[in-house]
């Protein structure tokens, strides 16, 4: 298992003592409506941290990133894919845009929808950036 270090915490998530809840991990998603109690909400997180992993993954979603995480969950690519288009359409329901515009500073996100692999490659980025420790939840 690999983490980002946290610099508000100066500890990794797993260790025994610390956990996501107290690195602010949680948190993050919980502001942009992603639960882990859900499943669209665990493979979208997975997904982010796959990509936040080795950003090359993102050039070929489907197979770098959808296909390992429906043969890890025993599903399908494209139920994997629905997952995160419903996950994607509950964040810009819920102010989305402005959440993305506040982690790219780009105001374009007010203007469309993003697609699926734009969305985690933001949050991947952003989780890259910010070093939060990352695991498959």
């Amino acid at each position: 298992m690999r983490y980002f270090t946290n610099s508000k915490t100066n500890d990794t998530a797993g260790s025994g003592k610390n956990s996501l809840r107290n690195t602010g991990m949680p948190e993050f998603f919980y502001s942009a409506g992603i639960y882990r109690h859900r499943i669209a909400g665990r493979l979208f997180m997975e997904a982010v941290w796959m990509a936040a992993e080795d950003l090359s993954r993102m050039q070929n979603i489907s197979r770098s990133i959808y296909a390992p995480i429906a043969e890890r969950h025993g599903t399908t690519v494209s139920t994997v894919s629905k997952n995160i288009r419903d996950v994607r359409d509950t964040i810009m329901k819920h102010g989305g845009a402005d959440l993305l515009e506040a982690m790219t500073g780009s105001r374009h996100w007010h203007a469309e929808k993003p697609y699926p692999c734009e969305l985690i490659e933001v949050f991947a980025r952003y989780v890259r950036k910010n070093r939060f420790p990352y695991h498959f939840p």
